[in-house]
């Protein structure tokens, strides 16, 4: 082979390597041409969406901490959502946190580099690293490798090392909310605020839930209040089935009981307007008047309307044990059973009149006892005349009596008229026995039954005849002779 054969081999081999690399060449710029254009697209819409979308807060806030967002792309979205922390959207990260990073010699270049990392620095927290990461693989550009003038050589921080909370965690938060600190004194504090862990509720940053919290509020609290039990019950309460737990507690704390926002009454009236008008009348019961709403009802959920925390009327025996043992006597008012309860004459939460009841005298016995006797009768009658009650001779709850007397018949009569007058002792001035007998050892033929002062005779209640006589007026011998009767042609007199 000749030299000139060797020489021209190794000028096409060169001529091919020379064209090989410019093709690489060519290659690296066209790609880099076009990483260029999309990160210049994407520097563009990243720009029109902070100013546009997002407004100018977001972009001052990417401004003013854009050097912890180089590494924090991740908060930047955070200001889009329906709340944001004011310090978050105001101010610096440094507020809360402590700049963190080693302080290292770093040369600064004029040129490409500088113009790169100032766009690379601005669009960074878009999903874009890996056209970073293959720009600087592929491309390979650094510092060096743009011939830029040197401007400085400064220090500046490389984030590496952990950054702090310029204070505890359960103390940062009253640097701005020290309003709430006098709250941690109220008699009832909640244990997550008491403790200083505002962020087990509330988001730091951002959230799309009012006041920052880090879930919706009906679903906030039970994450740690657990409410499957009460929410299988019959009935629930409106806000508590809503799950609207702030409508009645406060979730900082507060100076009354279960943490609620007023104390019970005012906080039940709030909702119950038709029940407010009875803390105005002069009897009212015991739990309605010392602020005990939860004495009697439930405040979420119950098995027994109007979410009462027992049935009736065991939930009223549990206050009134002695009430308990009246209607246990032989006769008693049906309280045991659905035609009756105590809230039938009583009015739970307030009256105008003694006992709770629903209206004085003998006018709320009259509204179930209006057929026998009628209300004219009795007014028309002795007893009615003399204002004589019911309770003067019932007792209202129970008795050993029937029909529920306070004593037995006759001697619940002689309390009011004197016994010389209607026994058979003493006799009257001429030695001569006048007086009926009216003793249950004595027989009443007509009634079958022992004799007393009504089993034949009067009617305590009022009939259309003279002294309450049940059959004729006297002195007519009708009501006589339906015991004496008179055989006529056999006898004269009495039968008995």
């Amino acid at each position: 082979m000749s030299d000139s054969d060797v020489v021209s081999g190794d000028i096409e081999a060169i001529q091919d390597s020379a064209e090989e690399g410019e093709q690489k060449r060519r290659s690296k710029r066209a790609l880099l041409l076009v990483l260029l254009l999309l990160l210049l697209l994407c520097a563009i819409t990243s720009i029109v969406d902070v100013w546009v979308n997002r407004g100018p807060d977001e972009a001052r806030f990417v401004t003013r901490n854009i050097e912890c967002l180089q590494c924090h792309t991740e908060l930047i979205p955070d200001m889009s959502q329906a709340a944001v922390h004011n310090p978050f959207l105001l101010k610096e990260c440094t507020v809360c946190h402590t700049p963190h990073g080693q302080e290292v010699e770093r040369t600064t270049y004029a040129g490409v580099s500088r113009t790169w990392k100032r766009v690379r620095t601005l669009v960074e927290w878009l999903p874009l690293k890996w056209v970073f990461s293959a720009y600087d693989s592929v491309a390979g550009v650094t510092d060096s490798d743009t011939g830029g003038e040197i401007i400085s050589s400064s220090t500046q921080q490389v984030k590496g090392e952990e950054s702090y909370l310029v204070a505890p965690l359960d103390e940062i938060c009253w640097i701005c909310h020290g309003d709430l600190g006098a709250k941690r004194m109220e008699a009832y504090p909640h244990a997550p605020f008491f403790g200083g862990y505002c962020t087990n509720c509330h988001d730091p940053h951002s959230s799309d839930f009012r006041v920052l919290l880090v879930q919706d509020e009906r679903d906030l609290c039970v994450t740690c209040h657990p409410v499957a039990e009460e929410m299988g019950r019959d009935q629930l309460h409106p806000p508590y089935e809503g799950r609207y737990c702030t409508n009645c507690h406060d979730p900082h704390a507060s100076e009354w009981r279960g943490i609620l926002v007023d104390n019970q009454r005012d906080l039940c009236f709030s909702c119950h307007p038709s029940v407010a008008p009875l803390s105005l009348k002069g009897v009212q019961h015991q739990p309605f008047q010392y602020d005990n709403c939860t004495g009697c009802h439930e405040p979420h959920g119950s098995n027994y309307e109007p979410l009462l925390i027992r049935e009736t009327p065991m939930l009223c025996y549990s206050c009134h044990p002695s009430i308990e043992k009246d209607f246990m006597r032989p006769s008693h008012h049906p309280v045991d059973t659905v035609e009756l309860e105590c809230a039938g004459c009583h009015d739970p939460h307030a009256s105008d009149y003694a006992g709770l009841l629903f209206a004085r005298g003998n006018t709320l016995c009259l509204t179930c006892h209006s057929t026998y006797p009628t209300a004219a009768t009795y007014n028309n009658s002795a007893h009615g005349k003399e204002n004589v009650l019911c309770t003067g001779c019932h007792t209202p709850h129970g008795s050993n009596f029937t029909p529920m007397l306070k004593d037995s018949n006759p001697i619940i009569c002689f309390d009011c008229h004197e016994r010389m007058d209607f026994d058979e002792n003493p006799r009257n001035t001429d030695g001569i026995g006048r007086n009926h007998p009216v003793r249950p050892v004595h027989y009443d033929v007509n009634k079958d039954a022992p004799l007393t002062c009504s089993s034949s005779c009067h009617d305590p209640h009022g009939t259309s005849n003279n002294y309450m006589l049940r059959y004729y007026d006297f002195p007519r011998d009708g009501t006589c002779l339906i015991c004496h009767g008179v055989v006529p042609g056999v006898k004269v007199g009495v039968d008995y």
